[in-house]
């Protein structure tokens, strides 16, 4: 088995908290607004299909686009958590680490592209697009890349750049379907997904192997143990991720029927968004935890204590302005008002949760964020499954989620007593 130099322990040395905490300030917000970039460009790009696409269009490509957020979720392999710890460690290695995990993240996404529309229920839904087989694989197997790089800018030190990228591919995405929907269908929908997925792909890869010069030290590469010990548990733990943002509306779908599951996809959409916010936010922890171990208990507090400062006023507002901000949808989507702010409540919480999450993956413990994510996924989809209304949905995922912070907290404070001692 090919063993690689271990990384030798540095010597302490004082943190300079202030430059530190702008500096994870910066990056978490940048990672932050990216996720609301796209969240907001995502919205704005279906309001224009419904505005430019017959429905059954809309209705089509938009199982296709799911088809290739699933497959890329999947495929990706976990590896884009896994290079926030791998590549602030890899010095002159990371040419070496970046080869290796875009290989494995492009085979990752080709095979489980060809896997989907092999599958029946698959090639039909690739099928209802012209060429679809062929843009399917394509279009996953980019998308799976495009996904992956968002890590790789972080791991290296360019979170920033992050909200450049999606920025861009949100304003191509919609300048390409307002000028293909009208001439060539739902197919210009699709498109307005492949060709910005593909332009960005090259343009991040180029920047990433000819313009950032890896580290003068001579670094580490995780061996063989280091890759099973993480990914063995991370992945599945991904797998659950996936399962929690899009199983849920499913089973609300087939309990509550359309009309209900409208209201509630609007939600739990939005939940979802500023989720994914709060992950990103969170992201430059777990890069800091890999390179500064010795300081764990600062960079925890200080991400913390930002990370609360940022979301809860969010949380706060969004809670007030609940109402108004349904009414937008329309009139009927306001009886989702009372599940949207008991969700709101909910992410609180939930907030603690992700901080674990960073910690145990900056610490290497891929089993701690397989059970963190498993338990919230599992909380969800029971509660899916046996609570009567999606008003009592809500309230049960805000007990459970009260209850969960309460054991992470607990067990993050012994933790971070002993990385002391």
């Amino acid at each position: 088995m090919t063993r690689w130099p271990r990384l030798r322990t540095r010597p302490q040395a004082p943190l300079d908290a202030a430059r530190s905490g702008r500096g994870m300030l910066a990056d978490g917000l940048a990672l932050s607004a990216s996720a609301a970039i796209s969240a907001v460009a995502g919205m704005v790009g279906w309001i224009l299909a419904a505005w430019l696409l017959p429905a059954a269009d809309v209705g089509h490509t938009s199982a296709f686009v799911s088809g290739i957020l699933l497959v890329a979720g999947i495929a990706e392999l976990g590896l884009g958590p896994a290079v926030l710890r791998w590549l602030p460690r890899s010095g002159a290695q990371r040419p070496v680490l970046l080869k290796r995990t875009y290989l494995l993240v492009l085979a990752g996404g080709l095979v489980g592209a060809v896997v989907f529309v092999l599958v029946p229920a698959g090639g039909e839904v690739a099928g209802h697009v012209t060429g679809g087989w062929w843009l399917f694989l394509v279009a996953a197997t980019a998308w799976t890349v495009f996904q992956f790089q968002d890590a790789v800018l972080t791991g290296v030190g360019r979170a920033r750049w992050v909200p450049v990228e999606n920025g861009l591919f949100a304003l191509a995405r919609l300048v390409v379907l307002v000028v293909l929907a009208p001439l060539v269908g739902g197919l210009g929908l699709v498109l307005s997904w492949l060709v910005p997925t593909v332009l960005t792909v090259l343009v991040v890869t180029a920047l990433v192997f000819r313009r950032l010069r890896p580290q003068e030290e001579p670094g580490v590469l995780p061996d063989r143990r280091e890759v099973v010990r993480l990914l063995g548990p991370t992945y599945p733990g991904t797998v659950c991720v996936v399962v929690l943002y899009n199983l849920v509306p499913l089973i609300m779908l087939h309990r509550f029927g359309a009309d209900a599951n409208a209201v509630f996809f609007v939600v739990w959409t939005a939940i979802n968004a500023l989720d994914l916010a709060a992950t990103m936010f969170v992201n430059p922890l777990v890069v800091r935890l890999s390179a500064e171990p010795e300081h764990a208990r600062e960079l925890v507090r200080g991400t913390a204590a930002r990370l609360a400062a940022v979301f809860v006023p969010l949380l706060l507002l969004g809670g007030l302005l609940a109402g108004v901000a349904l009414m937008i949808f329309g009139p009927e989507y306001t009886s989702g008002t009372g599940l949207l702010r008991t969700l709101l409540a909910a992410q609180a919480p939930r907030l603690v949760v992700l901080v674990a999450i960073a910690v145990h993956l900056g610490q290497g413990r891929g089993s701690g964020v397989a059970v963190l994510h498993a338990l919230t996924a599992a909380l969800a989809v029971v509660f899916a499954l046996v609570l009567p209304t999606t008003a009592a949905f809500g309230i049960g995922l805000l007990a459970g989620q009260c209850g969960l912070a309460a054991v992470v907290l607990l067990d993050l404070r012994r933790r971070l007593r002993e990385a002391r001692a």
